[in-house]
């Protein structure tokens, strides 16, 4: 009886290399074509080729999560905060001056020192300049914490996608083996079986002509 289907089916479990299969099959070209094959298959499962990253809305996905939230409006106290700087600046340059007393205002011009001036406006610009960089990094803080949340969510959305492919493969692969070791196993009931049972009948009732 041919050993092809039990070296066969050592070599799928892992129990003799693919040298020793070769070895042992000999020259038998069909138990070879069906290493081949499954050298291929043990390959693409190694190394499998995964389709494209699609696409993934996250407005769509945080709209889902979190609900429907209406939209951020702008804080209108830095848009005051620069007016009333814009306003203090040209009121400290010019001439004009206000002066409340009693209920009243009394407004009148007044020449200044242009060396007190000056100086006063290198101030204006100076808390100027500090209250833009708080507003700026308030704003980049703000958009570094969106974006964090941002790829949480396509980590978790693509490594949720990958495991489900893999496993989708690997139970692919597994019933693939399984039939091929059916349909082996068939092979070897419906030839090799009854071949070897004919040997063993004659190896222990010997016809009367060999006596």
């Amino acid at each position: 009886m041919s050993d092809s289907p039990r070296i066969f089916a050592d070599f799928v479990e892992g129990r003799i290399t693919e040298a020793q299969c070769r070895q042992l099959l000999g020259a038998d070209a069909e138990w070879l074509a069906r290493v081949d094959t499954c050298l291929r298959l043990q390959r693409v499962a190694k190394a499998p080729n995964y389709d494209m990253v699609p696409y993934v809305d996250t407005q769509s996905m945080f709209r889902a999560q979190f609900g429907q939230r209406p939209a951020r409006q702008s804080d209108f106290w830095p848009k005051l905060a620069v007016a009333c700087s814009v306003f203090a600046m040209v009121l400290s340059i010019s001439p004009l001056k206000l002066h409340i007393r009693d209920g009243s205002i009394a407004v009148h011009w007044n020449q200044q020192d242009p060396q007190a001036a000056e100086q006063q406006v290198t101030t204006m610009l100076a808390n100027y300049r500090i209250e833009q960089q708080e507003y700026l990094q308030k704003q980049l803080q703000l958009t570094q914490q969106q974006q964090a949340s941002q790829l949480i969510l396509l980590k978790d959305y693509l490594t949720e996608t990958e495991q489900k492919n893999r496993r989708s493969d690997m139970i692919e692969l597994v019933e693939y083996l399984n039939s091929q070791r059916q349909a082996d196993w068939q092979y070897w009931q419906d030839h090799a079986q009854p071949s070897q049972a004919r040997l063993d009948y004659s190896t222990a009732y010997p016809s009367k002509r060999s006596q």
